[in-house]
Parts: structure tokens; sequence; C-alpha cells
């Protein structure tokens, strides 16, 4: 019983922790793939039906609908630190629709920590798409010289 304080406490403290994932370029399987981290918000129906399932797919949701190809070019483009202008960021979300990606959600995570009553978790969510890029980075680097 006299652990229960200190017990309460660290259940406490693990649901409120959040990482948030970063975009980012990785090996996967002998080739190089960009992992894109796409943050959104769930409905304002679902927030205000306080369901939690509710909240969570149309979070998910809303991160699919950002992981169309305009914002996984903002994405790549801002992950390389590379500045455009919008003709050229133009033809370069022409060239990446050429190579008709894909991306694949890998896994979500909700952005706030749960409590235990009224819990704000899955209002704001962040996904995490495997975007498989024909030639990994130094093809994406090329596309970018090319339109330049």
């Amino acid at each position: 019983m006299r652990y229960l304080p200190i017990l309460l406490l660290l259940i406490f403290y693990t649901c409120q922790t959040y990482t948030p994932w970063k975009s980012e370029w990785k090996q996967k399987d002998g080739s190089e793939v960009f992992y894109a981290a796409v943050s959104a918000k769930a409905s304002a129906q679902a927030i205000e039906s306080g369901s939690l399932a509710m909240r969570r797919t149309t979070c998910v949701n809303a991160t699919n609908l950002l992981s169309t190809s305009p914002k996984l070019t903002s994405i790549l483009l801002e992950n390389e630190s590379v500045e455009l202008s919008e003709t050229e960021i133009k033809d370069l979300g022409r060239l990446i629709a050429a190579h008709k990606i894909k991306p694949k959600q890998d896994s979500c995570q909700s952005e706030e920590g749960g409590f235990f009553l009224s819990s704000p978790a899955w209002e704001n969510c962040q996904c995490i798409y495997i975007i498989e890029y024909p030639g990994g980075r130094s093809q994406f680097r090329q596309d970018i010289t090319q339109v330049k």
C-alpha cells in the first residue's frame, strides 16, 4: 500500500510523455527511404463528441489527406533545407508525381499524453509515412537540381 502513490505518479508521468517524430532519410532493406512525419487534428465533431475512437479515426484520416504529393514535396524540401520558387516547386511536384510514389503509413501516435478523466488524446496526432523515392536521396537531390 505504501508504494501506491509512487506507482500512480509513475503511471501518470508515463501517460503524459510524448516525443515527436521527425522527417528523415533512413536505410531500410538495403535502400534509402524517406520517413515523413505528418501532423493533423481530429475533426471538431469528433472532439466535441468525447469519443476517443472518433478522435483517433478522424485525426489519422486527416494525416492521410495531408500525405498527398504537394504536402510531401514540402516535407522533402524542408528536410533538404532547399528553397525553390513557386514555379520550381510545381515543376518538382510534377517530377515527384511522375514517379507515382505511394506513401505507406507506418505508425501513428497521439500528440498529447493521456489523462485518466477527460483525455485530450488524439485531438492532435502525428503519423509516419514511408516514401520509397526511386533512387533515394541522391535522385531526389538530382530532381531538385533539374528544376532549378
